[in-house]
């Protein structure tokens, strides 16, 4: 009996480790090591922070989500591999907030910003 589960238990370890490979390995163009490519530093002083797409538009350039202000009331920010996705990562979103201001844009890398601003 010992036999059987230890048997049953190597088999479950087997096809998990080999499922995991290549659910890894297509994550990552096919094969197994990520490589980074160094991107030349963003600027983004000449978008404006008075709207949404502004600050969307900064968010694209650096590749990173955050608030950069120029709006006086509450602001969500997010980011997702589509613009429905980035729309309902944004902070606040299930506030219940009325969202006013909305913009979107796609970095280099291919994700999509997005940065809703609320009443």
């Amino acid at each position: 009996m010992k036999r059987i589960v230890l048997l049953v238990c190597g088999m479950l370890f087997l096809v998990s480790s080999t499922a995991e490979a290549r659910w890894f390995g297509r994550s990552s163009g096919g094969n197994y090591t990520r490589s980074y490519t160094q991107q030349a530093p963003a600027k983004p002083a000449g978008y404006n922070t008075s709207t949404a797409q502004g600050v969307a538009q900064i968010m694209a350039a650096t590749g990173r989500v955050g608030h950069w202000g120029g709006n006086p009331g509450y602001e969500g920010c997010g980011a997702g591999a589509t613009p429905t996705a980035a729309y309902h990562t944004c902070c606040y979103a299930n506030s219940g907030m009325a969202t006013v201001d909305v913009g979107y844009a796609r970095s280099a890398s291919g994700m999509w910003f997005c940065c809703r601003r609320y009443r």
